[in-house]
């Protein structure tokens, strides 16, 4: 599976999948829609004595190209397929791919940022097209091997895009992004595995799919996937080394002393922390934080989250790797806890400060705060310093970690996702209704409204919880 080779115009795929997928989602968006005014109040949570949150380490700014300051949105008309659309820090559509411009394998299996936002990832089913996250133009092809696409990560160095995938047994694909050379490991699994809530036509859903996630190590020569976490959950070791992909480890639920908890959903979030000793899990469906000790691949602490219903919490890792907010939007409440990753306390719920005259609502959490800033919700800046919170008066700039309000960019616009460029210096909003877009400098000047083609369903960024 070697040589990168050059794209080449090839026959619109089926979007078929994509779309399946698509509906999915809007139907459990809609389910949750219908249910979320019954619960928008939580209970207080008890916060552990002694708690103090650390003070932020500033991260450097590492993603400086001039492709990772511009914006890549899902959009989509009605009864027609889904495309992508670029918008630069000047408020300019730079680039639209669709179907007749080779993007037609995309919604088949995804569209993918790469770990610097230089670049996006088409994903079809047989190849990976890479295109420039700066004008849309190709720059690479890549073969993969066939299967559903089950989890993914790009290694933070950027050398490395692992692909775990399923086609009747569980594999992950190692792919080398410089010469497009390919590995493949097998990855063992449970015939039998529990998959809760899923309705499969021969009555066992583990021989027609799969659950699973893959995580790389800061020194992106460790790797490690999680699968079947419905039961018996299975825990996978491997390693890189001079070039070379191999398997270290293993750990299943039930056997040789281990346990591990179960998900009951098909999504997972995770990150490894604690300079690749750590992986921390969340499970969107119960809002579990599970610790794994990577040395032991053992369980040490799970932290039940308070979350009213599946998928009301968004999981935001602080890039630090010190903290864990878990964000409950303004559509269900707005509040937010958050997880010390060093001790495992969990703290709040407590309601999110929407004016800059409030204090931050773990203020009493911390002893001394570096002079950042943090945001609100989902986006995090590079440096990781502020979280921005998309709401219905304007972003709210909040300083971490006692989530401080700092400022309201574009106050009276009705906010319903942020996206921050790679250097920080560029905030796009998009709105409620989906038909625009906000570009801003990141004190909230020179403000442009952009309309979009269609309605949008989203960023691509390289991180998502």
């Amino acid at each position: 599976m070697a040589a990168i080779k050059p794209p080449k115009p090839r026959r619109a795929f089926s979007w078929v999948a994509g779309l399946v997928a698509f509906v999915l989602a809007v139907s459990v968006i809609a389910t949750f829609e219908a249910i979320r005014a019954a619960s928008t109040k939580h209970p207080h949570a008890t916060t552990p004595i002694g708690t103090v949150l650390p003070t932020p380490t500033p991260q450097p700014i590492t993603r400086t190209t001039a492709g990772a300051q511009v914006a890549w949105l899902w959009v989509q008309s009605q009864g027609q397929n889904p495309s992508l659309v670029a918008i630069d820090p000047n408020g300019r559509l730079v680039a639209r791919l669709d179907e007749s411009m080779g993007l037609g394998a995309a919604a088949v299996y995804g569209v993918w940022r790469s770990a610097d936002g230089s670049a996006v990832f088409s994903v079809g089913t047989d190849q990976i097209t890479a295109y420039s996250a700066l004008d849309g133009k190709p720059k690479w092809t890549y073969a993969r091997f066939p299967g559903d696409v089950v989890g993914d990560a790009f290694s933070p160095d950027g050398h490395w895009l692992a692909i775990l995938q399923f086609n009747g047994s569980l594999q992950l694909q190692l792919l080398d992004l410089g010469t497009g050379a390919s590995q493949l490991a097998p990855i063992a699994r449970d015939l039998n595995a529990t998959l809760p809530g899923m309705t499969c036509a021969a009555g066992n859903c583990a021989s027609s799919m799969a659950w699973g996630l893959v995580a790389f190590a800061p020194d992106s020569t460790q790797l490690f996937t999680l699968s079947d976490w419905g039961g018996p959950a299975r825990l996978t070791a491997l390693t890189i080394t001079a070039g070379k992909l191999s398997q270290t480890a293993t750990a299943v639920d039930g056997q040789q002393g281990r346990t591990f908890p179960s998900c009951d959903g098909p999504a997972m979030a995770a990150g490894v922390i604690a300079g690749g000793q750590t992986l921390v899990t969340f499970c969107h469906s119960n809002g579990a934080v599970w610790f794994v000790d990577l040395g032991r691949l053992a369980i040490t602490r799970v932290v039940d989250s308070h979350q009213g219903n599946p998928f009301w919490l968004s999981p935001i890792f602080t890039p630090d790797g010190h903290l864990l907010y878990l964000h409950q939007p303004p559509g269900f409440g707005d509040f937010m806890q958050v997880v010390d990753l060093a001790t495992g306390k969990l703290i709040g719920p407590v309601a999110m400060p929407t004016n800059v005259d409030q204090g931050g609502p773990f203020a009493w959490l911390i002893t001394d705060v570096s002079a950042g800033g943090v945001a609100s919700t989902v986006p995090v800046s590079p440096d990781g310093l502020k979280l921005y919170s998309a709401t219905t008066n304007g972003v709210i700039v909040l300083r971490v970690p006692d989530l401080k309000p700092l400022a309201n960019l574009a106050p009276g616009l009705n906010a319903n996702e942020v996206w921050i460029s790679g250097d920080g210096h560029t905030i796009y909003a998009l709105t409620t209704d989906g038909k625009s877009v906000v570009v801003m400098a990141d004190d909230g000047s020179h403000q442009k409204s952009v309309s979009l083609p269609a309605q949008a369903n989203g960023f691509v960024a390289s991180e998502h919880g």
